[in-house]
């Protein structure tokens, strides 16, 4: 067995298990690269029967996976809303499969992980909405709650799968009375900046590298013709653009 969670580079290999070498842990996973990139873009678990010949894979990782005798290899994506946070393989050497109850164990396990890291990203949510409370001051818990829900109202835009639903929603977000027109992802990032969060927490929560998070945030604070990033969500607040 071996995996790894996603950083800005990929998905590392850092959990081993029954290795006969230590070449597993070169490995760093990218989309659509050998059987694991190919689970991370369909985010569904995948096998196959004899990873050596198998064409319905690319094999970047031979040297590594081959050098355990891998024949029969599984992965199973950790999935937290929609986004692959990491990987977990299983394999066998010879003839032998693993059984469906391994396979559902390793599922399991999957599921385990994914709702471990759901709660560390809500606890830091919330230790970022108190931070940013803290440097901005008290604020009413009806003003919160129009913030948190401004949020809501953008992950559900994203994430529905209703046209109407989604441009009617849009349309209720829709700042086309200021004059600073922020992109989806600058808007993405400059939310989660107003909530205390800092660049390598927005490029985990986004699934973003942390220099193209950077990238984001230069492009909007000049946009709002900001120097800092306290002056750049005062005044994507002015401008309509921050609740």
């Amino acid at each position: 067995m071996f995996g790894g969670l996603r950083d800005e580079h990929g998905v590392p290999v850092t959990l081993t298990m029954g290795e006969i070498t230590t070449d597993l842990s070169s490995i760093t996973i990218r989309p659509a690269a050998g059987l694991g990139g190919k689970t991370w873009l369909s985010r569904r678990p995948a096998y196959v029967s004899d990873y050596g010949t198998s064409p319905e894979i690319t094999h970047e990782y031979d040297r590594q996976i081959l050098g355990e005798r891998v024949t029969f290899l599984a992965v199973v994506p950790i999935v937290v809303r929609e986004d692959v946070r990491g990987l977990l393989y299983a394999g066998t050497r010879g003839e032998a499969e693993l059984s469906p109850e391994a396979l559902e164990a390793l599922v399991a396990e999957s599921r385990r992980v994914a709702g471990e890291l759901e709660i560390r990203d809500e606890v830091d949510r919330r230790v970022g909405l108190r931070d940013a409370q803290a440097v901005a001051g008290p604020e009413t818990a009806e003003r919160q709650r129009f913030r948190d829900a401004f949020a809501e109202m953008r992950i559900i835009a994203r994430e529905t799968t209703d046209p109407a639903t989604r441009a009617r929603i849009e349309a209720l977000l829709d700042p086309s009375t200021g004059a600073v027109i922020l992109t989806e992802r600058q808007l993405d990032v400059m939310g989660l900046v107003a909530m205390g969060c800092r660049n390598a927490e927005i490029a985990d929560r986004l699934g973003l590298g942390r220099e193209t998070v950077k990238s984001y945030l230069r492009s909007a604070m000049a946009r709002l013709g900001a120097r800092s990033r306290h002056e750049a969500v005062t005044n994507a607040r002015r401008a309509g653009l921050l609740p």
